[in-house]
């Protein structure tokens, strides 16, 4: 199922160009992603509180399951770039 996906990040992961990119790329959907999570957030206390739906909460928890998995990947590739600028660094010229 993941396959497809699996194979666009590692691709993405061993090219430097791209995975700067990718990292700038997803750093603004994130924090787009974030602040849709709040509001949706904020705006289903009310349908939560009044028990009449829970459309709005299970669209909260949608979007802060997104936002938790961009976090993961970003995470993730902040560390292949960080261990790739060391490797940089320690090869001699």
């Amino acid at each position: 199922m993941f396959t497809k996906h699996d194979e666009r990040f590692d691709q993405m992961t061993f090219d430097p160009t791209l995975r700067r990119a990718t990292i700038a790329a997803l750093s603004k959907r994130r924090t787009i992603i974030f602040w849709c999570a709040i509001v949706m957030t904020v705006c289903a206390f009310p349908e939560m509180w009044s028990g009449k739906g829970t459309g709005g909460v299970f669209a909260a928890a949608v979007m802060c399951s997104i936002g938790l998995k961009m976090e993961s990947d970003l995470r993730l590739l902040r560390v292949v770039e960080r261990l790739q600028k060391r490797e940089d660094d320690k090869t001699p010229s």
